[in-house]
């Protein structure tokens, strides 16, 4: 085969190759090659007859080998094309199960959530309108755009993820009726459990007294003329209803106004399984309820039930461990700044005569609390202040007294293991070895030169040790010339070993409090609390010191 021949070849081959269908099948290109070549030969042998040249057999064999690679290559990107189609048809499927999936969720839980916020709207008796421009409807709103756009299908897959999605979503959508609707069919629950459902009631309850309230507003006249409530108009009736229905009671106020409160407790609508909640809780509901208890520098209910509060609120903030949430913050100031008004007296409720004598209605109030009838955590000072009163007229713990002195109380009276769990402290091991080491500094400098240089946590360290071997000079220029030393406990100590830690509060008043190891609270307690202030220097030595 000349140059000729092999060229006519080559161009039947690409031929055939340019007829090939999408989907290339190899036998059928190579009969069509050696059908068309079979042609060529014909035609060639009618028009002409050469003798065969000697490089005619080689040629034939080199151009049917090259016909042979050229087609295993054109084969081989067939298939190489193929399996890259399937494989991208692949990947096009999944993702688009995985965006089905998506959607199916998305309009599943919408759907959900939709019909749940109809129900809500049904139960409290509001227009659309109304329920939209509630702020715990916008935060529900808020929170299923969240779940419902935000790289959702990352997650698809994962199913405890989308279980707890959806959950976090519906539990938005919430009333106060709903909220201990779900204590029903439930027994004796725990704190943590119980304060799951506090909280789920109070994120509703102060804004929906709030809105029923408002619409009272318009009803005034009736409320001042006395109007027997058998004669109340249907709207009004209807309000009344929708507000009875989530445990508020209709009040009228100092001025004579119409307004709703909330008492799911001891209310006319409570309900008989809110008693499964743990008993410690209902310190939040009291608070909740009440408000603040105080008017400016006065009390806005009697002496007698801003202190049957106060019991109830102790209860809870004795039991609480989570004393870091901003709730246990706000329900701890209330209790510690009523209680200082109650004994420091207000003008409603004096504490002392003008000429400076203790009033007697005083003083039988302080009996009450000396015996616990309010609790337990004011019953010594109580009985400090009185019996000081009693003997001149005169108190210098009730003179003294502090909304510190009243935390210190709290604390010292805490069912928790101590103050670890209070987000106030820093907490540091003792390391007696670290303490050591700062003595043997101390030894070798200037006492109050040193001394003064030392923060709150090492001045303590400091004193527990010479405590503990005997150094009375150093024990006496660390204390205060008139440091309140209220406790029996260190005067047991001889060893570092009954502590394992101390904690310092970070907050206005310096105090470190003195962790006693388990195996020894049998014999020393749980803690002691150690106060600090500043001298006249301004440098801090130890002021009380209490178990």
């Amino acid at each position: 085969m000349d140059d000729k021949q092999f060229e006519k070849r080559m161009e039947l081959l690409k031929k055939s190759y340019d007829r090939m269908e999408q989907k290339l099948d190899p036998e059928t290109v190579f009969a069509q090659i050696e059908a068309e070549d079979a042609t060529q030969q014909s035609q060639e042998t009618v028009i002409t007859k050469k003798p065969p040249s000697r490089w005619q057999k080689p040629a034939v064999w080199i151009a049917c080998m090259a016909s042979v690679l050229l087609v295993g290559v054109l084969v081989s990107s067939y298939v190489i094309n193929q399996s890259e189609n399937a494989n991208s048809e692949d990947d096009l499927s999944q993702e688009e199960t995985q965006e089905a999936g998506t959607k199916k969720w998305v309009e599943n839980i919408t759907k959900k959530y939709n019909s749940k916020k109809e129900q809500i709207r049904r139960e409290l008796k509001v227009s659309i309108d109304e329920l939209n421009a509630f702020e715990f409807i916008k935060n529900a709103d808020a929170k299923l755009d969240f779940y419902t756009r935000n790289n959702l299908h990352l997650l698809i897959n994962d199913n405890q993820y989308l279980e707890n999605a959806e959950e976090s979503v519906l539990n938005e959508l919430m009333t106060p009726r709903r909220a201990l609707e779900a204590i029903n069919g439930r027994e004796k629950l725990s704190f943590d459990e119980s304060f799951e459902i506090y909280h789920l009631y109070e994120k509703t309850v102060l804004e929906l007294e709030g809105f029923y309230s408002n619409l009272l507003v318009q009803y005034e006249p009736l409320s001042k003329k006395e109007v027997d409530n058998n004669q109340y108009p249907s709207d009004l009736n209807a309000i009344i209803e929708a507000a009875n229905n989530q445990f508020m009671e209709l009040k009228v106020d100092d001025q004579g106004s119409f307004y709703f409160k909330a008492n799911p407790i001891n209310g006319e609508f409570a309900q008989d399984s809110i008693q499964q909640l743990h008993p410690d809780i209902f310190g939040y509901f009291e608070y909740l309820e009440k408000g603040h208890l105080l008017l400016a520098d006065d009390l806005r209910y009697t002496r007698e039930e801003t202190a049957k509060s106060l019991k109830i609120m102790e209860r809870s903030l004795l039991a609480d461990i989570n004393s870091g949430s901003s709730t246990y913050e706000v329900l701890r100031q209330s209790y510690k700044n009523t209680w200082l008004v109650l004994l420091k007296g207000t003008e409603t409720y004096p504490a002392l005569t003008k000429d400076g004598k203790p009033h007697q209605d005083y003083m039988n109030f302080l009996q009450k609390v000396a015996d616990g009838k309010y609790g337990e955590v004011m019953k010594k000072t109580a009985s400090t202040i009185l019996i000081e009163l009693l003997q001149n007229n005169h108190s210098d713990t009730l003179a003294q007294l502090t909304v510190y002195d009243i935390w210190t109380m709290i604390l010292q009276n805490q069912e928790t293991e101590g103050f670890v769990n209070n987000s106030d402290f820093t907490i540091v091991s003792i390391d007696e070895s670290e303490i050591k080491s700062i003595y043997e500094q101390y030894k070798k400098s200037d006492t109050e030169t040193f001394i003064d240089q030392l923060r709150p946590l090492n001045l303590v360290s400091l004193f527990l040790y010479a405590k503990t071997i005997g150094d009375e000079s150093l024990k006496k220029a660390i204390l205060m010339p008139e440091a309140n030393i209220n406790t029996s406990v260190l005067d047991k100590v001889k060893s570092l070993d009954i502590f394992s830690q101390l904690g310092e509060y970070d907050g206005i008043y310096p105090m470190v409090a003195v962790r006693v190891s388990g195996e020894y609270q049998d014999m020393y307690g749980r803690q002691i609390f150690i106060k600090l202030s500043k001298n006249k220097e301004g440098n801090y030595r130890i002021s009380g010191i209490a178990d």
